[in-house]
């Protein structure tokens, strides 16, 4: 819901499922930058980019369960 109140409206299942993958594309890209950080000793950065995947994630299973809450 937005802050004005309207639910956005949902676009195609094709359309939802490309933005779970772009999501979960999100999660794999900040992982890797994590690591990264780590094997340079940023942990700071490090625990930015888990903060990211965790809230990529996050979106990607919202994004999943809306499709499946459709096909009930």
């Amino acid at each position: 819901m937005s802050s004005i109140g309207f639910a956005p409206r949902a676009g195609s299942e094709v359309e939802q499922l490309r933005s779970a993958y772009r999501s979960l594309n999100d999660v794999a890209r900040n992982l890797a930058n994590a690591a990264r950080c780590i094997k340079i000793e940023e942990l700071k950065m490090a625990d930015h980019h888990l903060r990211a995947a965790e809230w990529h994630l996050t979106q990607a299973k919202r994004t999943i369960a809306e499709i499946g809450q459709t096909k009930r």
